[in-house]
């Protein structure tokens, strides 16, 4: 069993609020990119906050280690 890393010890409310702030880091400068990466990037995002709003406990633990998506 590994140890928890800070990420994974974090309550689920502050895992929500990562995820937004990353999802929302991830957009900086989209509209720079070509048009079939900024798709992709948007996709992403609206995935990580659809999922974030249905509580989802995948999405949640998205980035863990073992945790696959």
């Amino acid at each position: 069993m590994s140890l928890p890393t800070p990420r994974s010890a974090a309550p689920a409310d502050q895992r929500r609020q990562e995820l937004v702030a990353e999802a929302l880091e991830a957009l900086e400068g989209v509209e720079e990119l070509p048009l079939e990466e900024q798709t992709a990037r948007l996709t992403e995002a609206q995935s990580v906050l659809a999922g974030v709003l249905s509580n989802d406990p995948l999405t949640i633990q998205r980035g863990l280690p073992g945790v696959t998506t």
